[in-house]
């Protein structure tokens, strides 16, 4: 996704050893030939669900210069995969020359914004695997179906604002940066009050644990 963006990988990651044969990565490392002729004018802007690479060095803030296009990225705050501060958080800080956004749910693992409930044979604990295969689609703090409604409700009001034009949408993403410091002040005629900040689209008492920067 970042690399269909704009972003290249580094020459420390073209040299891993677990890399796929014939230098395949090679074709977009930072820089190449190959890699300034990858972006298509089609794509006009792109969500991420938890990128993986900036942890283990496949990009750096060099690197993730080359991103071309507008970008919503959402991750959980105790990502052990892709990394939080050093992975998904460190993209969006480093991804510079574009319009971006970041959306964290406080606690959530590599899983957040899951978009479908696991299969409930997966619950079952699998000894050729030595753990559930659930683990792969849920996690331990959110419920999945409240993630895939938060992640719809974003990406939605994302997609409208770059795609259709559509710039009243724009309100759905100027937030106060954390969800639990919104005040729901609402008027006997149903109309917000000057005091309310609670996260607009979201009912009262539900917009909790949750940061949009």
């Amino acid at each position: 996704m970042l690399i269909t963006a704009g972003g290249g990988v580094t020459e420390q990651s073209v040299q891993y050893s677990f890399n796929p044969r014939f230098q395949t990565l090679a074709i977009h490392q930072s820089g190449t030939e190959s890699h300034a002729n990858l972006p298509d004018e089609r794509i006009r802007t792109i969500i991420g669900f938890a990128p993986w690479g900036r942890n283990f060095g496949f990009f750096d803030a060099s690197t993730l210069q080359g991103i071309q296009v507008p970008m919503l990225l959402i991750s959980g705050s105790d990502d052990d995969v892709s990394g939080y501060q050093n992975g998904t958080r460190a993209i969006w800080e480093e991804a510079v020359n574009v319009d971006r956004a970041l959306l964290t749910l406080e606690n959530a693992n590599h899983n957040a914004g899951g978009p479908y409930p696991a299969p409930a044979e997966s619950f079952a604990y699998n000894s050729r695997l030595g753990f559930s295969p659930e683990e792969h689609y849920g996690d331990a703090v959110w419920d999945t179906a409240r993630m895939n409604h938060i992640s719809q409700h974003f990406s939605t009001a994302w997609l409208d604002l770059y795609l259709k034009g559509d710039s009243e949408q724009a309100d759905y993403l100027d937030q106060i940066p954390y969800s639990n410091d919104g005040v729901y002040s609402i008027d006997d005629n149903g109309n917000p009050t000057v005091e309310h900040t609670n996260w607009k689209g979201l009912p009262n008492r539900t917009a909790k644990r949750l940061h949009f920067e």
